[in-house]
């Protein structure tokens, strides 16, 4: 009976694991492109300001 209870958790865990891999996935990707965006907007915004001072 253990055996099919530790058996039944295994599955559960790789179940949940294959539900949430596309939310993970997509969570990622929108945080590299924030990221992304965040620090190309602080370069573009700190060469306004070199040019400013010029």
């Amino acid at each position: 009976m253990n055996k099919l209870i530790e058996h039944i958790k295994k599955v559960a865990i790789d179940d949940m694991r294959l539900f949430f891999e596309p939310f993970t996935i997509m969570t990622r990707l929108i945080r590299r492109l924030a990221t992304a965006m965040i620090s190309r907007f602080r370069r573009a915004k700190t060469k306004d300001e070199k040019e400013g001072d010029q």
